[in-house]
């Protein structure tokens, strides 16, 4: 019974026509069975997978019969297609989605028999989300992936929470972000896609970006991959914006917030300064891989800190292995280190900061204290 209502979920989500209840459930079974998520990244990621479109073709004139052929016809996923007769357009609406379900589960047959060893090692520990209606929490020392309702991948880092409401995907597309996050975001042409994060609105269509809005954090930070983002302040939506642009990162200073000023609309980093609280705009490198970069390498299960504080560093390996760490001496403070953390246990990590800084340390359960030598 439970693979049958997997099954049909997915359909649902691959036609569009997913509710944010049935969301949820697709998410709990491929949680309870990880044996089919491997399955479901595929069809996913080929039926939402950007075609190229003839010239004047647009992305969006694809149609679902012609992305659910192009998941079947695939030679990478199928090395002898079979020829398919072409398929006459269908008009009754029942006759359509009917199609659309059946083309589903004859996908998830034919691709069930394949050999998914070209796959590496899912690196997200899903076994680790924790959903409560429409609200994804990841916890501590956990790195959590998750689909939205209208196929946005969303990658959820240790100690981080996600609300979207019933209504998402219907006029709008918001959610409301606890933490930080990574955003593959699907184009959706006239639903704009709008991440909360404390004081600030993002809003995106087509972008992959990333957030980072701890409550306890005095910045919010949001570093722009791909495509464009327009951010402003969440008490005053209609005053001015912030453009990034690929490889652009945007730090809001929250111990600096200053009241918005009544001025006319400007793009300007400069100008946004003066009316939107202490903000900086930099570059980031595009030549550095994003699994190296600090912003991005923790979505590759990789901690990467590059001149941080022990203080800064501190607070990322609490969210990174759920401890608790103290520093017993200010001393400590003056340290700063460059490096990166992979698969190393927190005794491991801490003996390696050992060989550049002068400390010992204690470890009493989830409990770190550091001490100046």
């Amino acid at each position: 019974m439970e693979d049958n209502r997997l099954w049909f979920l997915i359909a649902r989500h691959l036609s569009g026509e997913i509710t944010a209840p049935e969301s949820k459930d697709l998410q709990d079974l491929l949680q309870k069975h990880p044996d089919k998520h491997h399955l479901f990244e595929i069809l996913h990621s080929y039926f939402f997978l950007k075609e190229d479109s003839e010239e004047g073709e647009s992305d969006s004139s694809m149609d679902d019969e012609r992305r659910f052929r192009r998941i079947i016809e695939h030679s990478e996923y199928n090395p002898d297609p079979i020829p398919q007769p072409a398929i006459k357009p269908v008009i009754n609406l029942a006759r359509h989605r009917f199609w659309l379900y059946a083309a589903a589960i004859a996908c998830i047959v034919i691709l069930a028999g394949l050999n998914f060893n070209y796959f590496h090692q899912q690196s997200t520990k899903t076994e680790n989300l924790a959903a409560k209606g429409n609200e994804i929490i990841s916890r501590s020392g956990a790195r959590t992936k998750l689909l939205l309702p209208d196929g946005s991948q969303v990658w959820l880092n240790s100690g981080s929470k996600l609300n979207y409401s019933n209504a998402y995907n219907v006029n709008l597309r918001e959610v409301d972000l606890e933490g930080e996050a990574y955003f593959d975001v699907v184009k959706v042409a006239g639903r704009p896609f709008i991440v909360h994060a404390s004081s600030l609105n993002i809003k995106a269509l087509g972008t992959v970006f990333v957030v980072k809005s701890y409550p306890q954090d005095e910045t919010i930070e949001t570093t722009l991959l791909r495509g464009i983002i327009e951010v402003s302040r969440k008490d005053f939506p209609d005053g001015p914006k912030v453009i990034l642009k690929p490889d652009e990162k945007l730090i809001f200073n929250k111990q600096l917030e200053t009241e918005p000023r009544h001025y006319a609309s400007d793009t300007s980093a400069k100008y946004a300064a003066t009316t939107m609280g202490k903000i900086s705009v930099a570059a980031v490198s595009k030549t550095i891989p994003d699994s190296n970069k600090v912003e991005t390498s923790w979505v590759y299960n990789r901690l990467v800190f590059d001149g941080d504080s022990f203080q800064e560093l501190a607070k990322k390996m609490e969210r990174w292995y759920n401890v608790k760490i103290t520093l017993n001496s200010k001393e400590l403070l003056h340290y700063r280190f460059k490096g990166a953390f992979e698969n190393e246990s927190i005794k491991e990590a801490l003996d390696a900061l050992q060989l550049t800084a002068e400390f010992s340390y204690k470890i009493n359960n989830n409990e770190i204290n550091l001490f100046k030598k």
